[in-house]
């Protein structure tokens, strides 16, 4: 082989690699191995199967967790968006702070 075909050959390999290496981390949250985040995730996941916007009871919802763990609030959303059914975007019946950038309250 010449060694320019053997160049461009490592390099191409080189960015492939990186491409799908890059690919792994993708969807994961920051917080996923923290334990509020698990726990939120299940909270937002009960929510969104079960959520009726008459009936606040239908939140299901540590509010010390939301209120101080960023792990907790992100788990939360991720869970809720998981398991709500679809709604074709319209999210007005849907819980004013699971609503909005990232179907959360805004900065989180």
């Amino acid at each position: 082989m010449s060694r320019r075909l053997v160049k461009t050959l490592a390099i191409t390999l080189f960015f492939g690699a990186v491409t799908a290496l890059s690919g792994c981390a993708m969807g994961k949250s920051e917080y996923a191995d923290d334990p509020l985040y698990a726990s939120g995730y299940t909270d937002g996941c009960g929510t969104g199967t079960g959520f009726n916007p008459s009936d606040r009871s239908t939140v299901l919802r540590d509010p010390e967790g939301w209120s101080k763990s960023k792990a907790y609030r992100a788990g939360w959303k991720k869970g809720f968006n998981a398991c709500r059914p679809s709604n074709s975007g319209n999210t007005s019946a849907y819980p004013a702070d699971a609503r909005g950038r990232g179907n959360g309250p805004s900065g989180f």
